[in-house]
This record gives structure tokens, sequence and C-alpha cells, in this order.
């Protein structure tokens, strides 16, 4: 819901497509991956980690939610000749997901029956919001800024393969879509309208970018629109944490910890602590000298990175029962190689630890087809 507008800023239009692509294909190849059988057997076999997929997203929808209330929706205190966030802001990135909370979590207890109708109607509610105001740039085409990108596009190429390790792997964690491939008549179908229906919201969430600033156009469509996408995914996640089998169960206590670690970064404390990466006249930029990363995007990136390398490390080594050891060895190489891509645009770090983790599975494949010998 906000990366395609980091994407548009820093690397325009190829950015966000080198999103949109992986992303989009991805989803909809769950559905032709595995049917009804393959997904329970597959999310029997991932376990726990499914479970950790689901907790992992949560605190990462109530970090944006709480970020974005207070970013967006209260803006900066210009009241003060510093610009410091005030009581306000704190108000707003606590309660803005804590909210979230309450009504994802009367949602999720719900019958089955809320359950088989919500996601298209989300889909159709999400679609209305050009009609509220600001869903529409009035602008004239002439008068538009073209979307220029900050950085060149080297960078963007070598965070390439990370996006499609995230978007291609990922998936297959995911909770909400085993339980739509074990219930669908058709998972192909399914999926298939599923990716159709994703690409076109991702495309009207790219429509409210303003290119002259370099954020969304903000206004009552947008902030809609995130509101229903934030409470649908909050709701449909902490539905499969509370219903999942016991061995696909993390502790409670986990996934609370996950949350309200996710709420405490998003206050003010600790989110204007982190300044912008890349300064001007960096020779990584096109002559640019705006802000590459506003504040709390350095956060928010960082739990991207659960997606670019924890789950996709863990999807290749841990069903061929890699040692732990090398499964920790590998993402703690991994940690400061994402990190530095993220926040420093050293992308040609960020492949090594999917490199490490595919060469490690292969070794694992070999030993596992050698004859023993007694």
């Amino acid at each position: 819901m906000y990366l395609p507008f980091m994407m548009l800023r820093l690397w325009g239009w190829p950015g966000f497509w080198a999103f949109f692509v992986p992303n989009v294909l991805g989803c909809t190849a769950f559905g032709f991956v595995l049917d009804a059988q393959r997904s329970r057997a597959l999310a029997a076999r991932l376990g726990w980690m499914c479970a950790l997929f689901s907790a992992v997203t949560l605190a990462y929808q109530c970090y944006f939610a709480g970020w974005a209330a207070q970013y967006f929706l209260v803006g900066p205190d210009t009241a003060s000749a510093t610009l410091a966030p005030g009581a306000l802001h704190t108000v707003a990135a606590t309660g803005a997901p804590i909210t979230l909370l309450v009504l994802g979590l009367l949602l999720a207890l719900r019958g089955n029956a809320l359950w088989r109708t919500a996601g298209t109607a989300v889909t159709l509610l999400s679609a209305l919001v050009v009609l509220l105001p600001g869903g529409t740039d009035l602008t004239p085409a002439a008068e538009r800024a073209p979307i220029t990108p900050m950085i060149e596009s080297l960078p963007l190429a070598f965070a390439f393969p990370t996006l499609c390790a995230g978007f291609f792997l990922t998936p297959y964690f995911d909770l909400t879509f085993h339980r739509a491939a074990q219930q669908a008549p058709s998972p192909r179908i399914a999926f298939a309208t599923f990716g159709l229906s994703f690409g076109a919201m991702l495309l009207l969430i790219a429509s409210f970018y303003d290119p002259s600033t370099g954020t969304p156009r903000i206004g009552a469509a947008l902030f809609a629109l995130w509101g229903l996408q934030l409470l649908f995914t909050i709701s449909v996640h902490l539905r499969e944490l509370i219903t999942a089998p016991a061995g696909i169960r993390i502790p409670t206590a986990a996934a609370g910890a996950l949350t309200a670690l996710a709420v405490l970064l998003a206050t003010p404390a600790f989110i204007f602590t982190v300044g912008p990466a890349l300064a001007p006249g960096h020779p990584l930029l096109y002559g640019h000298t705006g802000t590459m990363l506003l504040p709390g995007e350095p956060a928010y990136l960082a739990f991207l990175g659960a997606y670019g390398l924890l789950f996709p490390v863990l999807f290749l080594l841990e069903p061929r029962g890699a040692p732990r050891a090398l499964i920790a060895g590998i993402l703690l190489i991994g940690l400061p190689c994402y990190l530095l891509g993220a926040f420093d645009f050293m992308t040609y770090l960020m492949p090594v630890p999917f490199f490490l983790a595919q060469v490690a599975a292969w070794r694992l494949s070999m030993q596992s087809k050698m004859p023993k010998h007694r």
C-alpha cells in the first residue's frame, strides 16, 4: 500500500514495474503451483513459519497504520520551530493501530458466512474510493510534474533479485492464501482472478502518487483506501493466528510482542530519530536535492526485510532440514547486506544471503541423494 510510492520516488516507473510484475505474478502463481491437497501438505511442512508470517504481517500493518496516521494525517507540528512531533502525534501513532486491532479482532471472530464475501466486498469498496475527494488528480495533464527517478538504475538492478525472491517465495507462508487454495473450487481460476484485481489495485494506488512532492496525494480517498485495506489485512491474519491448527501455531505472547514492538516503533520518539539516507550530491543521485527517505521509512523498509530476507531463506533451508546454526549464520550475514541496501542503496549486497541460501540448499539436496554407507 505504500511501497509503490517509494519505488516511484526513487526509481520512477522502472522501479514501480520492478515491484509490480513479480508481486502480481508471485501471488497469481500460488494457485497454479498448489491445489488443495498440496496446499495442506505444504502448510503442514512449513508449520510454525506460516504463523510467524501472519504475526510479522500483523506487526507490519500496525507499524504502517501508526506511522501514516501521524505523518500524513496529523502532519508536522507547524507551531514548533523544530517541527518536532507533539502529543497528538503519539495519540495518532498508538490510537490508529490499536483501533484497527480491536476492529480486526471483532471481524476475525465472526463466522465463515462473513468471510465468503469479505474479499469481494473489500475489492469493490476499494475501487469506489475514486469517488471520494482526492480520488482523482484534477490537475490538467499538461501541468502535471513528470515522474523522474532520483537514483540511477543500477542499484535497482541489484535489488531486483531480492524483490523477486520475496514476491515469488513468501506467498507460500501466507495462511490466507492456503485457506483460499483449499476452499476454492478451482484454485487456478481463483488466483488468476485475484491476480487481476490485485494488479488493478496496485495501479489504483500508484495513481495517488504526487511527483512534485515524492509522496502520496493525501486526501479522503487515500485514507479510506488505506483504512479499508489495513482493516481487512489485519482481520484475516488475526483469524489465521486464532484458527491455525496446533502444528502451525506460535505462542500468543510472541505474536503480541511483535505487534507491541511495531506500535512502539511507530511512536514519534522512535521514527523521528532516523534521518534520510543519501545526502545531496551523492554520486548515485541524478542531481536531486530532495529527501531520499522520509522519517519512519527506514523502519518500514526494515519490516520489509522479513519478506525479502527472512522468509526466502527459511523457505529454501528449513524444509530441507538445514541446521539451525546454518540458517542463523546466513541470516546474520544477510541482515547488514539488506539494511545497507535498503538504507544506503548499496543494493549490490542484497543478493548475497539469497545466493548463500541457494548454495546451501543445493548442497543439502545433493547430500540427501547420496547413498548412505553402513
